[in-house]
């Protein structure tokens, strides 16, 4: 994917994406090939990350990928440490508090406008957030939501020393950081590049502000 994105390669590469991020399950190698492919050279980077994605799963039985999984994003089983590949967006902007309440309740308020329908997780999800934006017809709600909130969450989940120094490992966490920092450089660098600053700004408020 070379330049400007197709908005039918964009939606396509979003919800590839999406379906990386669920539970693991049987077809996810072949998600992630034709996500790879889907991505072309439109970033480096990104394209380095999914392909060691992608070797992951080719290497590591399926029955460990799901154990990885869990390990990565279910809060139940993480130490304070671990906690940033939480994937509720309004979690890493907001913390456990009321205003985490109200982000998702706009965010609900938004979904039902445009006739989404959010089922058994919660709105600030990254996986429905990524699908919202699949089927959203408001491209300024789009790169809204992409600035705003999923880009800087993404940033919190993996661009911490600890973080980056896990994106070289071999199991655990490493394997998702792997396909979180892919995404982040994805939206950020071929679907969205304009988003950037805004998002920039959003994430040193976030900084000042913890």
């Amino acid at each position: 994917m070379v330049g400007a994105a197709s908005v039918a390669e964009r939606n396509r590469l979003i919800e590839l994406f999406a379906d990386l991020l669920e539970y693991p399950r049987t077809g996810v190698i072949e998600q992630a090939h034709e996500c790879l492919a889907l991505l072309g050279d439109g970033s480096q980077r990104a394209a380095e990350m999914l392909d060691r994605f992608t070797r992951d799963l080719e290497r590591i039985p399926l029955a460990r990928i799901e154990e990885i999984y869990t390990g990565a994003f279910d809060l139940d089983t993480l130490s304070d440490l671990d906690a940033t590949c939480y994937p509720y967006v309004g979690h890493h902007l907001l913390g456990e508090t009321y205003k985490r309440s109200t982000f998702m309740l706009e965010l609900q308020q938004r979904y039902t406008a445009h006739e989404f329908v959010v089922e058994r997780e919660l709105p600030d999800h990254l996986v429905v957030m990524l699908r919202f934006l699949v089927v959203c017809p408001d491209d300024e709600l789009a790169e809204e939501l992409v600035a705003d909130a999923i880009l800087p969450a993404l940033s919190q989940m993996t661009r911490d020393d600890q973080q980056q120094d896990a994106l070289a490992g071999e199991e655990g966490r490493s394997v998702y950081l792997r396909v979180l920092e892919a995404l982040r450089l994805t939206l950020g660098e071929v679907l969205w590049p304009e988003a950037l600053a805004r998002a920039a700004a959003t994430e040193n408020a976030l900084e000042e502000a913890s």
